[in-house]
């Protein structure tokens, strides 16, 4: 009979230790990962080092302005390219309207974003996130994903794969 309740209250301690195990985990795993951005809601806060030189402070840099901040890789190269003309050229006509474009290159070398750059030349700010913390932030593990922000700093739109410049400029366009 004793024996009996030691086992009893063995399994209940240890049923209790597993429970505090569990909870204690998704605690940590919850805290871990940063909540889905969501239209509407600001977006994180990131500072990344720009190919030309300086940083970007997004959103900081970009209020006040609608913003198109594109997360890409050269893995995308077709449609990451024509995403980047079709940018340059919304850039070109509508920057003196208050119309901002970053675009952050995910987890690679400074000398590989060069080198996919040659003949895109883009006029706007290429930033660095060879880390892939900046894309975390922002959700973006599959790229490109692009996030257009409007003059009040908050998330408006948010594409998941490739735009075209018609699609892009009606967003834009919407909110400048």
């Amino acid at each position: 009979m004793i024996r009996t309740l030691m086992i009893n209250r063995n399994v209940r301690l240890l049923r209790a230790l597993g429970s505090a195990i569990l909870i204690v985990m998704i605690l940590v795993v919850g805290m871990s990962h940063a909540a889905p951005l969501r239209v509407g809601n600001p977006p994180p806060e990131i500072s990344l080092p720009v190919l030309a030189g300086g940083a970007v402070r997004i959103p900081g840099d970009t209020q006040g302005k609608v913003a198109i901040i594109h997360f890409w890789s050269t893995g995308c190269s077709t449609t990451c390219r024509d995403e980047m003309a079709a940018m340059e050229t919304l850039y070109a006509a509508y920057r003196s309207r208050g119309l901002a474009v970053v675009v952050v290159n995910v987890g690679q070398k400074a000398s590989e974003v060069k080198e996919f750059l040659k003949g895109v030349n883009p006029t706007y700010p290429v930033a660095l996130d060879t880390d892939r913390k900046a894309a975390q932030k922002y959700d973006s593990v599959d790229l490109p994903r692009t996030f257009i922000l409007d003059k009040k700093g908050l998330l408006r739109y948010k594409v998941i794969g490739g735009a075209s410049e018609g699609t892009l400029k009606k967003m834009v366009l919407s909110l400048l």
